[in-house]
Protein backbone atom coordinates (compact mmCIF):
# COMPACT_ATOMS: atom_id res chain seq x y z
CA UNK A 1 0.00 0.00 0.00
CA UNK A 2 1.15 3.42 -0.67
CA UNK A 3 2.90 5.19 2.22
CA UNK A 4 0.33 7.55 4.00
CA UNK A 5 1.37 10.22 6.66
CA UNK A 6 -1.55 11.70 8.25
CA UNK A 7 -0.83 15.37 8.94
CA UNK A 8 -1.55 16.73 12.24
CA UNK A 9 -5.22 17.41 12.79
CA UNK A 10 -7.32 19.15 15.84
CA UNK A 11 -8.96 16.40 17.23
CA UNK A 12 -12.21 16.69 18.84
CA UNK A 13 -12.52 17.75 22.68
CA UNK A 14 -14.42 15.55 24.05
CA UNK A 15 -14.57 12.66 26.60
CA UNK A 16 -13.05 9.01 25.15
CA UNK A 17 -16.31 7.50 24.36
CA UNK A 18 -16.93 10.41 22.19
CA UNK A 19 -14.10 9.45 19.29
CA UNK A 20 -15.17 10.74 15.58
CA UNK A 21 -13.18 9.16 13.22
CA UNK A 22 -12.37 9.62 9.09
CA UNK A 23 -12.89 7.02 6.96
CA UNK A 24 -10.96 6.60 3.71
CA UNK A 25 -10.41 4.14 1.53
CA UNK A 26 -8.05 5.08 -1.02
CA UNK A 27 -8.09 2.70 -4.37
CA UNK A 28 -5.10 2.72 -6.65
CA UNK A 29 -7.46 2.30 -9.72
CA UNK A 30 -9.27 5.59 -8.60
CA UNK A 31 -5.44 7.33 -9.34
CA UNK A 32 -4.96 5.26 -12.26
CA UNK A 33 -8.55 6.52 -13.56
CA UNK A 34 -7.90 9.87 -12.86
CA UNK A 35 -4.09 10.16 -14.73
CA UNK A 36 -5.66 7.69 -17.29
CA UNK A 37 -9.03 10.90 -18.01
CA UNK A 38 -6.47 13.80 -17.68
CA UNK A 39 -3.59 12.73 -19.32
CA UNK A 40 -5.24 11.61 -22.57
CA UNK A 41 -9.00 10.85 -22.94
CA UNK A 42 -8.57 7.32 -22.77
CA UNK A 43 -10.71 5.52 -20.15
CA UNK A 44 -11.12 2.19 -20.47
CA UNK A 45 -11.53 0.89 -24.08
CA UNK A 46 -14.07 -0.78 -25.28
CA UNK A 47 -15.08 -4.13 -25.54
CA UNK A 48 -14.55 -3.86 -29.79
CA UNK A 49 -12.30 -1.80 -30.66
CA UNK A 50 -10.25 1.67 -29.60
CA UNK A 51 -11.08 5.04 -31.40
CA UNK A 52 -8.36 6.94 -30.57
CA UNK A 53 -8.00 10.63 -31.36
CA UNK A 54 -5.82 11.50 -33.76
CA UNK A 55 -5.34 8.27 -36.06
CA UNK A 56 -6.80 8.97 -39.24
CA UNK A 57 -7.49 5.21 -40.33
CA UNK A 58 -11.40 5.25 -41.10
CA UNK A 59 -14.82 7.34 -40.27
CA UNK A 60 -16.52 6.08 -37.53
CA UNK A 61 -19.47 4.11 -38.59
CA UNK A 62 -22.20 5.69 -36.64
CA UNK A 63 -21.56 9.10 -38.52
CA UNK A 64 -24.44 9.56 -41.66
CA UNK A 65 -23.46 13.06 -42.83
CA UNK A 66 -23.37 15.12 -45.82
CA UNK A 67 -19.94 15.55 -47.40
CA UNK A 68 -19.40 18.66 -45.23
CA UNK A 69 -19.40 16.78 -42.33
CA UNK A 70 -17.01 14.14 -43.37
CA UNK A 71 -14.48 16.88 -44.96
CA UNK A 72 -14.59 18.84 -41.06
CA UNK A 73 -13.72 15.47 -39.66
CA UNK A 74 -11.13 14.22 -41.35
CA UNK A 75 -9.38 17.78 -41.05
CA UNK A 76 -10.12 17.28 -37.28
CA UNK A 77 -8.01 14.20 -37.62
CA UNK A 78 -5.04 15.55 -39.85
CA UNK A 79 -4.96 18.43 -36.98
CA UNK A 80 -5.40 16.33 -33.89
CA UNK A 81 -2.36 14.21 -35.63
CA UNK A 82 -0.43 17.61 -35.96
CA UNK A 83 -0.56 18.48 -32.83
CA UNK A 84 -2.59 21.49 -33.32
CA UNK A 85 -5.22 21.25 -31.08
CA UNK A 86 -7.07 24.85 -31.21
CA UNK A 87 -7.84 23.87 -35.37
CA UNK A 88 -9.16 20.58 -34.49
CA UNK A 89 -11.56 21.64 -31.96
CA UNK A 90 -12.70 24.37 -34.98
CA UNK A 91 -13.01 21.08 -37.17
CA UNK A 92 -14.75 19.27 -34.95
CA UNK A 93 -17.10 22.24 -34.16
CA UNK A 94 -18.06 22.50 -37.64
CA UNK A 95 -18.70 18.75 -38.31
CA UNK A 96 -21.28 18.55 -35.34
CA UNK A 97 -22.76 21.65 -37.00
CA UNK A 98 -23.08 19.51 -40.12
CA UNK A 99 -24.10 16.37 -38.69
CA UNK A 100 -26.04 17.38 -35.21
CA UNK A 101 -27.24 13.66 -34.71
CA UNK A 102 -24.00 11.80 -34.16
CA UNK A 103 -22.91 10.45 -31.02
CA UNK A 104 -19.55 9.86 -32.31
CA UNK A 105 -18.63 13.08 -33.05
CA UNK A 106 -19.91 14.05 -29.90
CA UNK A 107 -18.23 11.84 -28.12
CA UNK A 108 -14.83 12.25 -29.79
CA UNK A 109 -15.02 16.17 -29.10
CA UNK A 110 -15.57 15.47 -25.54
CA UNK A 111 -12.15 13.14 -25.44
CA UNK A 112 -10.25 16.69 -27.35
CA UNK A 113 -11.77 18.83 -24.78
CA UNK A 114 -10.33 16.66 -21.73
CA UNK A 115 -6.90 16.35 -23.44
CA UNK A 116 -7.44 20.71 -23.89
CA UNK A 117 -8.32 20.67 -19.90
CA UNK A 118 -11.96 22.19 -20.10
CA UNK A 119 -14.03 19.70 -18.09
CA UNK A 120 -16.94 21.17 -18.12
CA UNK A 121 -17.55 21.22 -21.75
CA UNK A 122 -16.74 17.71 -22.46
CA UNK A 123 -19.48 16.63 -19.76
CA UNK A 124 -21.77 18.51 -21.82
CA UNK A 125 -20.91 16.73 -25.21
CA UNK A 126 -20.58 13.69 -23.31
CA UNK A 127 -24.48 13.69 -22.43
CA UNK A 128 -25.51 14.90 -25.25
CA UNK A 129 -23.89 11.83 -27.18
CA UNK A 130 -25.76 9.95 -24.95
CA UNK A 131 -29.00 11.17 -25.28
CA UNK A 132 -28.17 10.45 -29.12
CA UNK A 133 -27.45 7.28 -28.54
CA UNK A 134 -28.33 5.62 -24.73
CA UNK A 135 -26.36 2.59 -25.38
CA UNK A 136 -23.44 3.79 -26.63
CA UNK A 137 -20.57 1.72 -24.72
CA UNK A 138 -17.96 4.40 -25.47
CA UNK A 139 -19.44 7.29 -24.43
CA UNK A 140 -20.74 5.57 -20.65
CA UNK A 141 -17.03 4.19 -20.36
CA UNK A 142 -15.94 8.35 -21.03
CA UNK A 143 -18.54 9.79 -18.31
CA UNK A 144 -17.35 7.11 -15.82
CA UNK A 145 -13.97 7.98 -16.29
CA UNK A 146 -14.10 11.71 -16.05
CA UNK A 147 -16.27 11.46 -12.96
CA UNK A 148 -13.95 9.10 -11.62
CA UNK A 149 -11.34 11.50 -12.18
CA UNK A 150 -13.32 14.33 -10.88
CA UNK A 151 -14.29 12.34 -7.99
CA UNK A 152 -17.88 12.01 -8.17
CA UNK A 153 -17.85 8.36 -7.46
CA UNK A 154 -21.68 8.33 -7.19
CA UNK A 155 -21.94 9.68 -10.83
CA UNK A 156 -18.80 7.12 -11.56
CA UNK A 157 -20.74 4.22 -9.94
CA UNK A 158 -23.87 4.71 -12.06
CA UNK A 159 -22.60 4.69 -15.05
CA UNK A 160 -20.02 1.53 -14.62
CA UNK A 161 -23.04 -0.28 -13.62
CA UNK A 162 -24.73 1.25 -16.81
CA UNK A 163 -21.36 -0.22 -19.02
CA UNK A 164 -21.54 -3.54 -17.27
CA UNK A 165 -25.42 -3.56 -18.51
CA UNK A 166 -24.18 -3.09 -22.09
CA UNK A 167 -21.15 -5.51 -21.98
CA UNK A 168 -21.76 -7.92 -19.29
CA UNK A 169 -18.22 -9.51 -20.24
CA UNK A 170 -16.38 -6.33 -19.72
CA UNK A 171 -13.55 -7.14 -16.67
CA UNK A 172 -12.43 -4.35 -16.11
CA UNK A 173 -15.63 -2.37 -15.74
CA UNK A 174 -16.49 -4.79 -12.83
CA UNK A 175 -13.34 -4.01 -11.32
CA UNK A 176 -13.96 -0.65 -11.61
CA UNK A 177 -17.21 -0.36 -10.25
CA UNK A 178 -15.71 -2.60 -7.14
CA UNK A 179 -13.16 -0.11 -6.07
CA UNK A 180 -15.86 3.00 -6.48
CA UNK A 181 -18.39 0.73 -3.85
CA UNK A 182 -14.77 -0.03 -1.62
CA UNK A 183 -13.98 3.74 -1.87
CA UNK A 184 -17.85 4.34 -0.66
CA UNK A 185 -17.77 2.40 2.16
CA UNK A 186 -19.33 -0.93 0.53
CA UNK A 187 -16.43 -3.48 0.91
CA UNK A 188 -18.81 -6.02 1.04
CA UNK A 189 -21.03 -5.32 -2.47
CA UNK A 190 -16.79 -5.19 -3.55
CA UNK A 191 -16.16 -8.27 -2.52
CA UNK A 192 -19.02 -9.99 -3.71
CA UNK A 193 -18.25 -8.60 -7.51
CA UNK A 194 -14.98 -9.17 -7.09
CA UNK A 195 -15.22 -13.35 -6.28
CA UNK A 196 -18.25 -13.49 -8.60
CA UNK A 197 -15.24 -12.04 -11.42
CA UNK A 198 -12.50 -14.46 -10.55
CA UNK A 199 -15.11 -17.18 -10.05
CA UNK A 200 -15.31 -16.73 -13.75
CA UNK A 201 -12.18 -15.81 -14.93
CA UNK A 202 -9.89 -17.93 -11.73
CA UNK A 203 -6.72 -15.76 -14.15
CA UNK A 204 -7.74 -12.38 -13.44
CA UNK A 205 -4.89 -11.19 -11.52
CA UNK A 206 -6.07 -7.67 -11.06
CA UNK A 207 -8.99 -8.70 -8.91
CA UNK A 208 -7.34 -10.70 -7.19
CA UNK A 209 -5.07 -7.77 -5.79
CA UNK A 210 -8.14 -5.46 -5.41
CA UNK A 211 -9.90 -8.04 -3.57
CA UNK A 212 -6.96 -8.44 -1.43
CA UNK A 213 -7.39 -4.41 -0.87
CA UNK A 214 -10.86 -5.08 -0.01
CA UNK A 215 -10.08 -7.13 2.51
CA UNK A 216 -6.83 -4.58 4.03
CA UNK A 217 -9.83 -2.39 4.27
CA UNK A 218 -11.69 -4.80 5.91
CA UNK A 219 -9.30 -5.87 8.59
CA UNK A 220 -9.15 -9.19 7.42
CA UNK A 221 -5.32 -9.50 6.91
CA UNK A 222 -4.97 -13.84 6.50
CA UNK A 223 -7.51 -13.29 3.51
CA UNK A 224 -5.73 -10.63 2.66
CA UNK A 225 -2.61 -12.30 2.30
CA UNK A 226 -4.14 -15.11 0.96
CA UNK A 227 -5.50 -13.20 -2.21
CA UNK A 228 -2.44 -11.38 -3.01
CA UNK A 229 -0.34 -14.55 -3.04
CA UNK A 230 -2.93 -15.91 -5.28
CA UNK A 231 -2.47 -12.55 -7.42
CA UNK A 232 1.59 -13.59 -7.68
CA UNK A 233 1.01 -17.34 -8.23
CA UNK A 234 -0.78 -15.87 -11.44
CA UNK A 235 1.71 -13.19 -12.23
CA UNK A 236 4.92 -13.91 -10.25
CA UNK A 237 6.37 -9.97 -11.57
CA UNK A 238 3.50 -8.18 -10.62
CA UNK A 239 5.03 -5.67 -8.15
CA UNK A 240 1.69 -3.93 -6.66
CA UNK A 241 0.97 -7.21 -5.12
CA UNK A 242 4.39 -7.57 -3.56
CA UNK A 243 4.22 -4.34 -2.01
CA UNK A 244 0.63 -4.33 -0.36
CA UNK A 245 1.86 -8.28 0.63
CA UNK A 246 4.63 -6.61 2.30
CA UNK A 247 2.38 -3.71 3.79
CA UNK A 248 -0.02 -6.91 5.20
CA UNK A 249 3.07 -8.04 6.51
CA UNK A 250 3.71 -4.60 8.60
CA UNK A 251 0.38 -5.02 9.94
CA UNK A 252 1.05 -8.44 11.11
CA UNK A 253 4.15 -7.19 12.77
CA UNK A 254 6.08 -9.21 10.83
CA UNK A 255 8.97 -7.21 9.78
CA UNK A 256 11.73 -9.30 8.53
CA UNK A 257 8.80 -11.08 6.10
CA UNK A 258 7.91 -7.85 4.79
CA UNK A 259 11.96 -6.44 4.75
CA UNK A 260 12.43 -9.95 2.22
CA UNK A 261 9.27 -9.02 0.24
CA UNK A 262 10.32 -5.62 -0.46
CA UNK A 263 13.82 -6.67 -1.24
CA UNK A 264 12.16 -9.08 -3.65
CA UNK A 265 10.47 -6.14 -5.61
CA UNK A 266 13.81 -4.42 -5.89
CA UNK A 267 16.08 -7.00 -7.10
CA UNK A 268 13.37 -7.01 -10.00
CA UNK A 269 13.04 -3.34 -9.95
CA UNK A 270 16.03 -1.79 -8.12
CA UNK A 271 15.07 2.06 -8.54
CA UNK A 272 11.69 1.08 -7.14
CA UNK A 273 11.64 4.39 -4.76
CA UNK A 274 8.42 2.62 -3.26
CA UNK A 275 10.43 -0.44 -2.02
CA UNK A 276 13.27 1.87 -0.87
CA UNK A 277 10.76 4.04 0.91
CA UNK A 278 9.00 1.31 3.03
CA UNK A 279 12.11 -0.38 3.38
CA UNK A 280 13.60 2.57 4.82
CA UNK A 281 10.62 3.17 7.18
CA UNK A 282 11.27 -0.43 8.74
CA UNK A 283 14.55 0.14 9.31
CA UNK A 284 13.49 3.22 11.48
CA UNK A 285 10.69 1.28 12.83
CA UNK A 286 13.26 -1.38 14.17
CA UNK A 287 16.39 1.76 14.95
CA UNK A 288 18.60 0.67 12.28
CA UNK A 289 19.27 3.94 11.43
CA UNK A 290 22.48 3.57 9.32
CA UNK A 291 20.53 1.19 7.45
CA UNK A 292 17.51 3.78 6.69
CA UNK A 293 19.83 6.45 5.29
CA UNK A 294 21.67 4.11 3.02
CA UNK A 295 18.16 2.67 1.93
CA UNK A 296 17.07 6.95 1.82
CA UNK A 297 20.72 7.68 -0.20
CA UNK A 298 19.27 5.58 -2.65
CA UNK A 299 15.76 7.09 -2.90
CA UNK A 300 17.77 10.31 -3.76
CA UNK A 301 20.26 8.51 -6.12
CA UNK A 302 17.27 7.52 -8.44
CA UNK A 303 15.43 10.79 -8.29
CA UNK A 304 18.54 12.84 -8.89
CA UNK A 305 18.22 14.95 -5.47
CA UNK A 306 14.61 16.27 -6.44
CA UNK A 307 13.09 18.69 -3.32
CA UNK A 308 10.20 16.45 -3.80
CA UNK A 309 12.34 13.59 -2.44
CA UNK A 310 13.84 15.43 0.43
CA UNK A 311 9.87 15.76 1.30
CA UNK A 312 9.22 12.65 0.79
CA UNK A 313 11.91 11.15 3.30
CA UNK A 314 11.30 14.15 5.65
CA UNK A 315 7.76 12.87 5.88
CA UNK A 316 9.11 9.31 6.63
CA UNK A 317 11.27 10.67 9.22
CA UNK A 318 8.52 12.36 10.55
CA UNK A 319 6.15 9.27 10.45
CA UNK A 320 8.67 7.26 12.88
CA UNK A 321 9.47 10.31 15.09
CA UNK A 322 13.12 11.18 14.12
CA UNK A 323 11.88 15.05 14.12
CA UNK A 324 15.46 16.37 13.97
CA UNK A 325 15.86 14.62 10.86
CA UNK A 326 12.49 15.50 9.49
CA UNK A 327 13.20 19.04 9.85
CA UNK A 328 16.46 18.93 8.41
CA UNK A 329 15.17 17.38 4.82
CA UNK A 330 11.89 20.28 5.24
CA UNK A 331 14.54 22.70 5.31
CA UNK A 332 16.26 21.31 2.67
CA UNK A 333 13.25 21.55 0.24
CA UNK A 334 12.63 25.38 1.56
CA UNK A 335 15.97 26.00 0.51
CA UNK A 336 15.33 25.04 -2.98
CA UNK A 337 11.95 27.41 -2.83
CA UNK A 338 9.94 24.47 -4.76
CA UNK A 339 6.79 23.16 -2.78
CA UNK A 340 7.59 25.72 -0.16
CA UNK A 341 4.08 25.94 1.80
CA UNK A 342 3.60 22.12 2.32
CA UNK A 343 7.19 21.54 3.35
CA UNK A 344 6.68 24.73 5.53
CA UNK A 345 4.00 22.77 7.78
CA UNK A 346 5.72 19.72 7.80
CA UNK A 347 8.21 21.75 9.05
CA UNK A 348 6.04 23.20 11.28
CA UNK A 349 4.45 20.43 12.90
CA UNK A 350 7.67 18.46 13.45
CA UNK A 351 8.58 21.06 15.34
CA UNK A 352 5.33 21.27 17.49
CA UNK A 353 6.08 17.49 17.84
CA UNK A 354 9.26 18.51 19.39
CA UNK A 355 7.42 20.74 21.59
CA UNK A 356 9.06 24.02 20.24
CA UNK A 357 5.62 25.94 20.04
CA UNK A 358 7.06 29.02 19.60
CA UNK A 359 8.94 28.05 16.07
CA UNK A 360 6.02 26.22 15.05
CA UNK A 361 3.80 29.00 15.12
CA UNK A 362 5.96 30.91 13.19
CA UNK A 363 6.61 28.63 10.69
CA UNK A 364 2.33 28.03 10.25
CA UNK A 365 2.01 32.10 10.64
CA UNK A 366 4.58 32.22 7.26
CA UNK A 367 1.74 29.76 4.96
CA UNK A 368 0.44 31.92 2.37
CA UNK A 369 -3.36 32.49 1.70
CA UNK A 370 -3.07 31.02 -1.47
CA UNK A 371 -1.97 27.90 -0.47
CA UNK A 372 -3.27 24.30 0.65
CA UNK A 373 -1.65 24.26 3.62
CA UNK A 374 -3.17 27.74 4.67
CA UNK A 375 -6.59 26.39 6.72
CA UNK A 376 -4.84 23.07 8.43
CA UNK A 377 -1.91 25.70 9.51
CA UNK A 378 -4.24 27.70 11.09
CA UNK A 379 -6.23 24.96 12.72
CA UNK A 380 -3.39 23.65 14.10
CA UNK A 381 -2.44 27.09 14.82
CA UNK A 382 -5.41 27.22 17.19
CA UNK A 383 -5.14 23.84 18.63
CA UNK A 384 -1.91 25.20 20.11
CA UNK A 385 -3.26 27.78 21.45
CA UNK A 386 -5.91 25.66 22.66
CA UNK A 387 -3.39 23.39 24.41
CA UNK A 388 -2.10 26.53 26.40
CA UNK A 389 -5.51 27.92 27.58
CA UNK A 390 -5.29 30.77 25.26
CA UNK A 391 -8.87 30.03 24.04
CA UNK A 392 -9.59 33.82 23.35
CA UNK A 393 -6.91 33.79 20.90
CA UNK A 394 -7.61 30.68 19.17
CA UNK A 395 -11.04 31.54 18.74
CA UNK A 396 -10.01 34.90 16.97
CA UNK A 397 -8.15 33.08 14.64
CA UNK A 398 -10.66 30.51 13.40
CA UNK A 399 -12.96 33.69 13.15
CA UNK A 400 -10.74 35.45 11.01
CA UNK A 401 -9.83 32.39 8.97
CA UNK A 402 -13.74 32.12 8.59
CA UNK A 403 -14.12 35.70 6.83
CA UNK A 404 -11.57 34.51 4.34
CA UNK A 405 -13.14 31.21 3.91
CA UNK A 406 -16.84 31.73 4.90
CA UNK A 407 -17.46 28.17 3.49
CA UNK A 408 -14.98 25.78 4.76
CA UNK A 409 -16.72 23.15 7.17
CA UNK A 410 -13.40 22.18 9.45
CA UNK A 411 -13.35 25.46 10.69
CA UNK A 412 -16.34 25.69 11.85
CA UNK A 413 -16.16 22.16 13.65
CA UNK A 414 -13.15 23.60 15.71
CA UNK A 415 -14.55 26.90 16.53
CA UNK A 416 -17.72 24.80 17.81
CA UNK A 417 -15.04 22.66 19.50
CA UNK A 418 -13.40 25.65 21.26
CA UNK A 419 -16.97 26.43 22.45
CA UNK A 420 -17.65 23.14 23.15
CA UNK A 421 -14.39 22.76 25.44
CA UNK A 422 -15.52 26.13 27.15
CA UNK A 423 -19.34 24.77 27.90
CA UNK A 424 -20.84 27.66 25.60
CA UNK A 425 -23.05 24.60 24.36
CA UNK A 426 -25.65 27.43 22.85
CA UNK A 427 -22.84 28.84 20.87
CA UNK A 428 -21.48 25.12 19.33
CA UNK A 429 -24.76 24.20 18.55
CA UNK A 430 -25.84 27.36 16.27
CA UNK A 431 -21.57 26.86 14.95
CA UNK A 432 -22.50 23.23 14.12
CA UNK A 433 -25.79 23.97 12.37
CA UNK A 434 -23.16 26.50 10.07
CA UNK A 435 -20.67 23.52 9.46
CA UNK A 436 -23.94 21.36 8.36
CA UNK A 437 -24.37 24.19 5.71
CA UNK A 438 -21.00 23.96 4.44
CA UNK A 439 -19.76 20.06 4.60
CA UNK A 440 -19.90 17.39 2.71
CA UNK A 441 -20.05 14.99 5.60
CA UNK A 442 -22.84 15.55 7.51
CA UNK A 443 -22.41 12.53 9.37
CA UNK A 444 -19.47 13.98 11.44
CA UNK A 445 -21.79 17.33 12.18
CA UNK A 446 -24.37 15.13 13.73
CA UNK A 447 -22.38 13.18 15.49
CA UNK A 448 -20.88 16.48 16.99
CA UNK A 449 -24.16 17.56 17.56
CA UNK A 450 -25.15 15.09 19.65
CA UNK A 451 -22.13 15.17 21.62
CA UNK A 452 -23.11 18.74 22.71
CA UNK A 453 -26.77 18.09 22.94
CA UNK A 454 -25.79 15.28 25.51
CA UNK A 455 -23.25 17.26 27.60
CA UNK A 456 -26.60 20.21 27.59
CA UNK A 457 -28.81 16.31 29.30
CA UNK A 458 -31.09 16.87 26.24
CA UNK A 459 -31.01 13.19 25.50
CA UNK A 460 -33.76 12.30 23.69
CA UNK A 461 -32.22 15.66 21.33
CA UNK A 462 -28.69 13.84 21.42
CA UNK A 463 -30.64 10.17 20.48
CA UNK A 464 -32.20 11.61 17.51
CA UNK A 465 -29.19 13.19 16.20
CA UNK A 466 -26.81 9.85 16.59
CA UNK A 467 -29.49 7.86 14.69
CA UNK A 468 -29.25 9.81 12.43
CA UNK A 469 -25.61 9.45 11.77
CA UNK A 470 -26.50 5.44 12.17
CA UNK A 471 -28.44 5.81 9.50
CA UNK A 472 -26.09 8.06 6.89
CA UNK A 473 -23.37 5.13 8.26
CA UNK A 474 -25.00 2.27 9.61
CA UNK A 475 -21.28 0.89 10.51
CA UNK A 476 -20.23 3.74 12.26
CA UNK A 477 -18.43 2.25 15.21
CA UNK A 478 -18.37 5.31 17.19
CA UNK A 479 -21.72 5.91 16.55
CA UNK A 480 -22.97 2.48 17.69
CA UNK A 481 -20.78 2.58 20.86
CA UNK A 482 -22.29 6.05 21.86
CA UNK A 483 -25.35 5.52 21.47
CA UNK A 484 -25.44 2.10 23.23
CA UNK A 485 -23.12 3.69 26.14
CA UNK A 486 -25.60 6.79 26.55
CA UNK A 487 -28.51 3.94 27.16
CA UNK A 488 -25.90 1.27 30.05
CA UNK A 489 -25.49 5.44 31.47
CA UNK A 490 -29.21 5.59 31.38
CA UNK A 491 -29.84 2.01 32.83
CA UNK A 492 -32.17 1.86 29.70
CA UNK A 493 -32.41 -0.66 26.52
CA UNK A 494 -29.58 -2.53 28.08
CA UNK A 495 -30.47 -5.73 25.91
CA UNK A 496 -29.98 -3.34 22.80
CA UNK A 497 -26.99 -1.50 24.46
CA UNK A 498 -24.90 -4.43 24.75
CA UNK A 499 -26.14 -5.54 20.72
CA UNK A 500 -25.19 -1.84 19.69
CA UNK A 501 -21.85 -2.30 21.32
CA UNK A 502 -21.21 -5.77 20.08
CA UNK A 503 -21.80 -4.88 16.58
CA UNK A 504 -19.40 -1.52 17.46
CA UNK A 505 -16.41 -4.12 18.82
CA UNK A 506 -16.80 -6.32 15.66
CA UNK A 507 -15.69 -3.57 13.75
CA UNK A 508 -13.41 -2.26 16.32
CA UNK A 509 -12.13 -5.55 18.54
CA UNK A 510 -8.96 -3.52 20.32
CA UNK A 511 -10.56 -0.16 20.95
CA UNK A 512 -10.82 0.37 24.76
CA UNK A 513 -13.29 2.72 25.14
CA UNK A 514 -15.77 0.79 23.20
CA UNK A 515 -14.62 -2.22 25.46
CA UNK A 516 -14.88 0.02 28.71
CA UNK A 517 -18.77 0.21 27.16
CA UNK A 518 -19.62 -3.33 27.29
CA UNK A 519 -18.28 -3.57 30.87
CA UNK A 520 -20.72 -0.94 32.04
CA UNK A 521 -23.48 -2.60 30.20
CA UNK A 522 -22.99 -5.49 32.35
CA UNK A 523 -22.04 -3.92 35.52
CA UNK A 524 -25.68 -2.21 34.64
CA UNK A 525 -27.12 -5.67 34.26
CA UNK A 526 -25.88 -6.91 37.35
CA UNK A 527 -23.53 -8.70 35.83
CA UNK A 528 -20.39 -7.98 38.04
CA UNK A 529 -17.97 -11.06 37.52
CA UNK A 530 -18.42 -10.25 33.98
CA UNK A 531 -17.72 -6.25 34.40
CA UNK A 532 -15.09 -7.01 35.90
CA UNK A 533 -13.08 -8.92 33.34
CA UNK A 534 -14.30 -7.01 31.09
CA UNK A 535 -13.35 -3.64 32.44
CA UNK A 536 -10.02 -4.99 33.51
CA UNK A 537 -9.61 -5.78 29.95
CA UNK A 538 -10.11 -2.20 28.89
CA UNK A 539 -8.02 -0.84 31.90
CA UNK A 540 -5.17 -2.73 30.13
CA UNK A 541 -6.11 -1.32 26.36
CA UNK A 542 -6.28 2.29 28.17
CA UNK A 543 -4.50 2.55 31.51
CA UNK A 544 -4.21 7.19 31.11
CA UNK A 545 -8.46 6.87 31.17
CA UNK A 546 -9.96 7.94 34.20
CA UNK A 547 -13.17 7.04 33.03
CA UNK A 548 -12.28 3.92 32.85
CA UNK A 549 -10.21 3.33 36.33
CA UNK A 550 -13.30 4.33 38.17
CA UNK A 551 -15.58 2.19 36.06
CA UNK A 552 -13.31 -0.69 37.05
CA UNK A 553 -12.97 0.64 40.86
CA UNK A 554 -16.99 0.77 40.56
CA UNK A 555 -16.75 -3.10 39.27
CA UNK A 556 -14.44 -3.80 42.25
CA UNK A 557 -16.86 -2.27 45.02
CA UNK A 558 -19.83 -4.59 43.78
CA UNK A 559 -17.51 -7.27 44.01
CA UNK A 560 -16.52 -6.45 48.12
CA UNK A 561 -12.67 -6.01 46.80
CA UNK A 562 -12.73 -2.43 48.59
CA UNK A 563 -8.93 -2.56 49.00
CA UNK A 564 -8.59 -2.66 44.59
CA UNK A 565 -11.25 -0.56 44.29
CA UNK A 566 -9.70 2.23 46.52
CA UNK A 567 -6.39 1.86 44.43
CA UNK A 568 -8.26 2.23 41.04
CA UNK A 569 -10.14 5.82 42.59
CA UNK A 570 -7.02 7.13 43.42
CA UNK A 571 -4.67 6.44 40.42
CA UNK A 572 -8.07 7.53 38.34
CA UNK A 573 -7.69 11.32 40.12
CA UNK A 574 -4.01 11.43 38.50
CA UNK A 575 -5.67 10.34 34.69
CA UNK A 576 -7.01 11.92 31.83
CA UNK A 577 -10.82 12.59 31.81
CA UNK A 578 -10.66 12.30 35.62
CA UNK A 579 -14.41 12.98 37.13
CA UNK A 580 -12.62 14.61 40.63
CA UNK A 581 -15.41 15.25 42.60
CA UNK A 582 -16.97 12.09 42.16
CA UNK A 583 -13.89 10.46 42.49
CA UNK A 584 -12.81 12.21 45.78
CA UNK A 585 -16.21 10.96 47.06
CA UNK A 586 -16.00 7.49 46.48
CA UNK A 587 -12.52 7.60 48.27
CA UNK A 588 -14.15 9.22 51.38
CA UNK A 589 -16.68 6.80 51.29
CA UNK A 590 -14.42 3.80 50.66
CA UNK A 591 -12.20 4.72 53.33
CA UNK A 592 -14.35 5.00 55.71
CA UNK A 593 -15.80 1.47 54.44
CA UNK A 594 -12.71 0.10 55.45
CA UNK A 595 -11.54 1.92 58.63
CA UNK A 596 -14.92 0.52 59.62
CA UNK A 597 -14.38 -3.00 58.32
CA UNK A 598 -11.13 -2.77 60.29
CA UNK A 599 -12.71 -1.78 63.79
Amino acid sequence: MPLQVNQPTVPTMCDHHYSPTIQSFKCLLLILATALVMSGCQSLPPADSARIPGKIDRLPPTIQSPKEAYKHYLNAQYYLFTGNLEDALRSYEAAIQCDPKSAQLEIEMAALLIRKGDIKEALAHLEKAISLDPNHLEAHQLLAGLHTGMNQLREATTEYEKIITLDPANEEAVIFLATLHAQQGNCAKAVNLLKNLIKKNPDQFIALFYLGKCYIELGQLTAAKKEFQQALHKQPEFLPAMLELGFVYELEKRYSQAKTMYRRILRHDPDNQRAWASLGRLYLLNDQYTEALQAFGEIKRISKNEPETALRIGLLFFEQKYFDDAIREFREVLISRKGPDQARFFLAAALEEKGDLVAAMREYEQISRQSESYIPARLRMAYILGRQKKISQGIKIIKDSLVLFPKNGDLYLTLAAFYEEEQEYVKAIETLNQALENTVNPSEVYFRLAVVYDKKKENAESQRLIKKVLELEPNNAEALNFLGYMYACQGANLDEAERLIQTALAIKPDAGYIIDSLGWVYYKKGLYDQAVLILEKAHQQMPQDGTIAEHLGDAYMKKSRFRDALRLYKKALTLENANIPDLQKKIKTTEELLHGLSL
